[in-house]
Order: structure tokens, then C-alpha cells, then sequence
């Protein structure tokens, strides 16, 4: 497993299990679609269960991929 966290940035503190190559290629493609995610992102940060946020966090993640054309 990776944590990636990005200063400042509490949108991007996921755990996922990606190469970091994979990660930084989906941020430079994704990155609009990402900050118009944010209020969602943290939403699902804000989530107490552990399994159920991260559940959260990879739909939302999943579903900003396929909007900028991206496969997950």
C-alpha cells in the first residue's frame, strides 16, 4: 500500500494500492476534474468508518477517472 499525501491538500491523503507513477500520470490527466471534485473528496474524508470512507474515496476517485477519460 501507498499513502500519498500532498501538503496542504487534504483532498489528496488516500491510501491506495497504485504504483506512483500511476498516481502522479492520473493527478497531471485529471487535475480539473480533481479540484472539481473537492467538495465531494472532502465529504468522504469527513467519514468516521475507516472501510466506508475509503469505499468512498475510491467511487469518487473511480468516477473523476472515466470523466476525464481515464481507466482506472
Amino acid at each position: 500500500m501507498l499513502q500519498v499525501l500532498v501538503p496542504a491538500d487534504s483532498l489528496m491523503q488516500l491510501t491506495l494500492n497504485k504504483s506512483l507513477a500511476q498516481v502522479i500520470q492520473e493527478q497531471i490527466s485529471c487535475r480539473k476534474e480533481f479540484d472539481e471534485a473537492r467538495p465531494e473528496f472532502e465529504l468522504a474524508n469527513q467519514i468516521d468508518d475507516p472501510f466506508q470512507r475509503l469505499n468512498a474515496v475510491d467511487s469518487l476517485w473511480r468516477t473523476v477517472l472515466l470523466g476525464c477519460g481515464v481507466r482506472p
